[in-house]
């Protein structure tokens, strides 16, 4: 799946092409295409931020095109395997997604205070990942830096302590 989204294409035209290419997945994959699907497909493909799969199970739990937690969980599982969509872990193992659809590639550092996702892009990483890969004879399909810490608006607050077990 291409994510790289041409200047001339809307959005609503981009979600539609993907959604035609998403179908041929599906029926490659055997799973059924089902209007509740696409609903999800949509919604998801219409978000800007980072989300959680009880997130878009909330958010289509009601209405005319009420959906199944069970079909968001399926579906999201779908548009992972196809690439549409990709899985973030917080420091807490909690798993986020982010739509790829016509984004950019980019890395996240994840505030472990408020759960702030920040987005960043760097060359110099991308060129030492290469680097690394060419050194060692690896052929890189993708690659996903995820960095824990605290946001800057965090660190002007008092830290949080840390209680160890013993």
């Amino acid at each position: 799946m291409s994510t790289n989204m041409p200047p001339s294409q809307s959005r609503t035209e981009l979600i539609e092409a993907a959604w035609t290419e998403f179908v041929t997945f599906l029926r490659q994959s055997g799973a059924r295409i089902t209007s509740s699907r696409k609903t999800i497909f949509e919604h998801i493909l219409r978000r800007k931020d980072h989300f959680r799969a009880d997130e878009v199970a909330e958010a289509l739990a009601h209405g005319r095109n009420r959906v199944s937690r069970g079909t968001v969980y399926r579906t999201l599982a779908l548009m992972v395997e196809y690439g549409l969509i990709r899985q973030i872990r917080d420091s807490d193992t909690h798993v986020h997604y982010e739509q790829t659809l016509g984004q950019p590639h980019h890395e996240h550092m994840i505030c472990e205070d408020c759960g702030a996702f920040i987005e960043f892009d760097d060359d110099e990483i991308n060129r030492l990942l290469q680097a690394a890969c060419d050194r060692i004879g690896f052929a890189q399909n993708t690659h996903r830096v995820v960095v824990f810490g605290r946001c800057a608006t965090c660190q002007k607050k008092p830290q949080k302590r840390k209680t160890h077990h013993t």
